[in-house]
């Protein structure tokens, strides 16, 4: 079992860990392990399983979307499809195992063999196994399900391994064990699941942050880094941005103020946080990664670097032209992106501050803005939600 837990998110080990494990059961193979919501859903399944027995076509989607999945194999394609075809309404094991799930309290698990088949249906196991299991070269067979994972609507698993032709059946010792384990083996599945699907719920995002000019990093939901970009990488190897090196390790880890932006983050809230050696990080709601291409169904939050020395005339050009800007609004504006204040820019200009306030004012009524780090924020998202007319602009 500590092979199988070690292995849930290496999609080039889990079947190979699975398979050790049917073996360490006595096993000759793996039948089929499947997340589904119940034996009704499992068995509407049978065909389009076989119709697509390679896992990993099952495992792009989390659990959370309520289809089922087909997590392992080791029967043959064709087996499967005649098995749900023609054979499922005549095996008495699955009979038995239905029984046996019924009985089931919310949340217990079941295993079923075929030598533990009442006597009235020998008879039926004798033609059942002439028919289908031997010509699939299939010999003794044993089940297990569980029913009523708590808090997933496709939680439960249902699993099988075999032996091969003329083997004798499954111990009550290999039984006891497979029973007492089941829990940690749908643990083991659920993980597996979970963690290719959300690898492929952020393969976009990842081609997409390396194509962005400006730094980008994306963390799960728990707060762990799953990607930096080359730009972000880049930036934290400088040596003034000790700040962003320690946001790398999880911004759980990092001060109130990255704890603050990473749990407003969660709330689905764009907001901007300074980091020292004149970074901003500012970050993305669901709806802005929508506007990236990237479907917000990906767990995780995403921020973004805006480094004000380089990136602050594009996004002042761009915002002057959505925002309909004065040229001294407009000079405002990159002033404050590059970290002055309201009196810098007066007295740089040699103007009196109650006109830069003026200004201000004006700025965040055109930009439906509150306060000047709602404006930055803002100003910092629409040039990387825009890139083509940024890059346009400082060419």
């Amino acid at each position: 079992m500590t092979d199988l837990l070690g292995a849930v998110a290496d999609e080039a080990r889990w079947a190979g860990a699975l398979h050790r494990y049917a073996t360490s059961l006595g096993a000759d193979q793996v039948g089929w392990f499947v997340l589904a919501s119940g034996p009704q859903q499992l068995a509407q399944q049978g065909v389009e399983f076989a119709a697509h027995p390679d896992p990993g076509y099952w495992l792009h989607l989390p659990s959370a979307a309520g289809t089922p999945a087909l997590v392992g194999r080791g029967v043959t394609a064709e087996a499967t499809l005649s098995y749900a075809a023609h054979y499922r309404e005549q095996d008495p094991l699955w009979d038995a195992a239905m029984e046996r799930y019924a009985q089931a309290q919310h949340g217990g698990v079941w295993t079923v063999t075929d030598g533990t088949i009442a006597p009235a249906r020998r008879q039926r196991h004798a033609a059942f196994y002439s028919d289908f299991l031997r010509p699939h070269g299939i010999g003794a067979r044993m089940f297990g399900g569980s029913r009523g994972a708590a808090r997933h609507p496709v939680g439960n698993l249902f699993a099988s391994v075999y032996r091969l032709r003329g083997g004798e059946d499954f111990s009550a010792g290999q039984v006891q064990r497979f029973q007492a384990e089941f829990g940690a083996l749908q643990h083991a599945a659920f993980l597996h699941r979970e963690a290719l699907a959300l690898r492929t719920r952020t393969q976009g995002l990842e081609a997409l942050m390396e194509r962005l000019s400006m730094g980008m990093l994306f963390f799960d939901t728990a707060g762990r880094l799953l990607h930096a970009n080359a730009r972000a990488r880049m930036l934290a190897a400088q040596r003034e941005h000790a700040g962003l090196r320690k946001l790398l390790a999880g911004p759980l880890q990092a001060d109130a103020a990255m704890r603050a932006l990473f749990a407003q983050s969660l709330r689905g809230s764009s907001g901007c946080a300074e980091l020292p050696g004149g970074l901003v990080l500012v970050s993305l709601a669901a709806g802005e990664l929508a506007s990236l291409g990237l479907h917000h169904g990906a767990p995780g939050v995403a921020w973004v670097l805006l480094e004000r020395s380089l990136d602050a005339a594009a996004a002042v050009a761009l915002a002057r032209q959505a925002y309909h800007l004065s040229p001294a609004e407009a000079a405002l504006l990159l002033a404050l992106l590059r970290g002055q204040t309201p009196q810098d820019f007066a007295d740089a200009r040699g103007v009196r501050i109650r006109t830069v306030r003026t200004q201000m004012s004006t700025l965040l009524l055109k930009t439906r803005t509150q306060r000047q780090q709602e404006l930055v924020a803002l100003v910092a998202r629409l040039m990387l939600l825009t890139p083509g007319e940024v890059h346009d602009r400082v060419a």
